[in-house]
């Protein structure tokens, strides 16, 4: 069995947002928590056994171009290149924004997606066959996956791609396909980005989206991480992998009971959990002095309960 990590949306240098700070509210550091949360997903890279690593795009963000970005990301990819796992990246639309895909040094083993057209990429030893192209402009409105290649038989077939799909899960549209369009090249697996939510979209083929490792905006709610895909006899599976030390959540409570009812039931287990109050407003502050009771809860105002892929 060849395992791959589906990685997508890191955007690198992008902060966490809506941090709350109250007193006893357990410190959270916007801009280091989140290069935390890039630590955890390099190490799980690093230790978890994996034959290649798919980057679906959005390596970094387009706000926080910093030299702190590009320096993270050029020691991930030059650790993962002396561990002996190759890396493919395509980048997304955040990318083509940023001055640092241009700045970074690639070691020998990454290759990156050409933009012009859709290329291809041999990994013999994992018998996989990766078909990919990259975004190259900020608001890229062609379908970009309908001149990708035919599968190549004996091989197993990947797709990766930067898409908001039918645009229904973002606010900014991305190299816009179709799910049919995707089926249509025959793949067994297509590795896509620019959504942040861990989402499988078609079972067969399997088409999914990898989410991101850290909850940057207010609405990215539940574990964050990547995809582990288990490859074998040209069959793809995929896996969840958590990483983000960091979870958002929806608090929702009409009384005080149900506060500490919602806070016994999910564990912080090491990690700080952001809850969103869904609930009269005047339970925020007995919800705040619950969580003084829980290591690592902290309760902002009022929230949705919806939860949003939105990516942009």
């Amino acid at each position: 069995m060849i395992k791959l990590a589906h990685v997508a949306d890191v955007h690198l240098g992008a902060r966490l947002r809506a941090i709350p700070d109250y007193p006893g509210c357990p410190p959270i550091d916007p801009v280091g928590d989140a290069y935390a949360a890039f630590e955890v997903l390099r190490q799980r890279l690093l230790t978890g056994g994996y034959d290649g690593v798919l980057i679906a795009g959005d390596l970094f963000d387009r706000h926080e171009p910093t030299p702190r970005a590009l320096a993270a990301a050029a020691a991930a990819l030059a650790d993962l290149h002396e561990a002996g796992i190759p890396v493919a990246l395509a980048w997304g639309n955040h990318d083509a924004e940023s001055p640092l895909p241009r700045q970074l040094r690639l070691p020998p083993s990454c290759w990156v997606a050409p933009a012009g057209e859709a290329g291809t990429r041999h990994w013999p030893d994992q018998g996989i066959a990766l078909h990919a192209r990259s975004v190259d402009v900020p608001d890229e409105l062609r379908d970009l996956a309908a001149d990708y290649p035919k599968p190549e038989a004996g091989w197993t077939n990947i797709g990766m791609l930067h898409t908001s799909l039918g645009g229904e899960r973002s606010r900014r549209v991305c190299a816009p396909t179709t799910v049919p369009t995707l089926a249509d090249r025959r793949y067994d697996y297509w590795a896509l980005g620019h959504v942040h939510e861990r989402l499988v979209i078609n079972p067969d083929p399997m088409v999914a989206f990898a989410g991101n490792p850290h909850p940057a905006r207010k609405f990215e709610r539940g574990p964050r991480g990547f995809l582990e895909l288990r490859c074998a006899d040209e069959t793809v599976t995929a896996h969840p992998v958590d990483t983000s030390p960091i979870v958002r959540e929806i608090l929702t409570a009409e009384t005080e009971s149900d506060i500490h009812r919602r806070f016994a039931e999910y564990p912080a287990a090491g990690r700080t959990i952001l809850w969103a109050l869904s609930g009269p407003p005047d339970l925020l502050a007995p919800a705040r002095e619950a969580a003084r009771e829980h290591a690592g809860f902290a309760v902002t105002g009022k929230g949705s309960a919806a939860s949003h892929g939105e990516s942009d």
